[in-house]
């Protein structure tokens, strides 16, 4: 069968071709991320892109135990070339021990490991060191990391797919060239050498006397970035984002009278436990009715800051309300676009998570529709779907086996804050 069109990923290989050159360097003024890229190519199908950060959920009973503080080490990469000196990895080890006190687990190949034994000052427990192991047992070990140490490598891209955050040690490659990690606490650690990138994927040998994108890269610079991270991660909180219309009020098709506000059965309990819990409750909205021409932000506004006066007056603090008002297929031409805020896209819950210090891949998200439900996972928080609003109808777009969990599909928002509770 001969296609009729063909959409093609955009490579940009002549912006990277002159980024990698050793004279008349050229660096590409803007910095498209791969993700952006494949995601591009997408949309020119029509087919909606609304993750444009990695997720890879891990089944929460799969998790081992453990304590304390936990960093992980991953010094391989595809070159030699891309790889941090091993024995600059063994001293940050030493530093990660003595500053944080915490235990260092190896995730490394079989000639690494021989390799590492001969290193002056390396020392670990077997246990502490994970060789040659598949994709999926080191996919389940990095997510009960606190943070990961990698080079520009697979382990990288791994580790902040599962939601810990990684320092990036980036030598002769560059995030310009659109591979950076792009986790929500991750970090890129790099030094400002006129020579890079020297190739699109760091392979060509260097040409100078020492590989000073590595060496000017130091121990501290390194443990200072896992500090800022630890400290980051510590402070942050966990929230429940709630949608509004048919979740928390009823759906009143298009609501622009706060008068009309009325509660979804067990909603003002539900939110009231949650927040109980410690978690800070978020509302957010798809409210298209203002690229519809239907109200305008003013009516938005004065909805929701009458919800909010209500929770509170029932013991529900409300930490921040967000709302995206645009819709591609609307009427009015400001907001008649596709925007990164409409659900299930995540824009609504990143700038919450800005705004407030919220750690989202250890949140909830809680609503009455599919696009709800598929926000938690663009996202990656945990996802429930109430069966209030249109909860019945949108169940049945839920894949087969779960549309009966009743950890997943619950009654009302009570409901909801008794899987949360549960859920710890």
């Amino acid at each position: 069968v001969t296609a009729s069109h063909t959409i093609k990923y955009p490579k940009r290989r002549w912006e990277r071709f002159r980024a990698t050159l050793r004279h008349g360097k050229r660096l590409p003024g803007e910095w498209p991320h791969s993700i952006d890229l494949y995601n591009r190519a997408l949309s020119h199908l029509g087919i909606g892109t609304p993750a444009f950060r990695p997720v890879l959920q891990i089944p929460g009973d799969s998790r081992r135990e453990r304590k304390g503080i936990e960093i992980a080490i991953a010094p391989g990469a595809s070159y030699a070339t891309k790889q941090y000196p091993l024995e600059r990895f063994v001293r940050t080890a030493q530093v990660l021990r003595s500053d944080f006190e915490a235990t260092v687990n190896w995730i490394v190949t079989e000639a690494d490991a021989v390799r590492l034994k001969d290193i002056s000052g390396f020392t670990a427990e077997p246990e502490n060191i994970l060789v040659q192991r598949p994709i999926p047992e080191l996919a389940d070990f990095l997510s009960t990391q606190d943070v990961t140490i990698a080079n520009d490598s697979g382990l990288m891209h791994l580790s902040s797919a599962v939601g810990t955050p990684v320092i990036g040690l980036f030598g002769p490659t560059h995030p310009v060239l659109g591979f950076a990690p792009r986790g929500q606490f991750d970090k890129v650690l790099e030094t400002d050498e006129w020579c890079r990138p020297c190739s699109r994927h760091g392979k060509k040998p260097c040409f100078r006397q020492e590989r000073f994108c590595f060496t000017r890269l130091s121990v501290e610079m390194i443990a200072t970035a896992v500090g800022e991270v630890l400290s980051e991660r510590s402070e942050l909180s966990r929230a429940v984002f709630v949608d509004r219309d048919g979740t928390i009020i009823v759906d009143r098709n298009f609501l622009s009278d706060p008068d009309q506000i009325e509660f979804e059965q067990g909603a003002v309990e539900g939110l009231r436990q949650m927040s109980a819990l410690g978690h800070k409750i978020v509302i957010i909205s798809n409210q298209s009715g203002v690229a519809r021409g239907l109200f305008d932000i003013d009516a938005v506004e004065r909805v929701n800051g009458r919800l909010i006066e209500m929770l509170l007056s029932e013991g529900v603090p409300v930490a921040g309300c967000y709302y995206c008002p645009y819709f591609k297929n609307g009427r009015v031409s400001k907001y008649s676009i596709d925007h990164r805020c409409r659900k299930p896209a995540p824009g609504m819950a990143e700038e919450a998570a800005a705004h407030l210090g919220l750690d989202l891949r250890r949140s909830f998200i809680v609503g009455d529709k599919i696009d709800d439900f598929y926000m938690g996972n663009v996202i990656g928080a945990y996802s429930l779907l109430v069966q209030t609003g249109k909860g019945d109808r949108h169940r049945q777009l839920l894949p087969e086996g779960l549309r009966s969990d009743s950890t997943r599909v619950v009654p009302d928002l009570a409901a909801a804050a008794a899987v949360i509770r549960g859920l710890g």
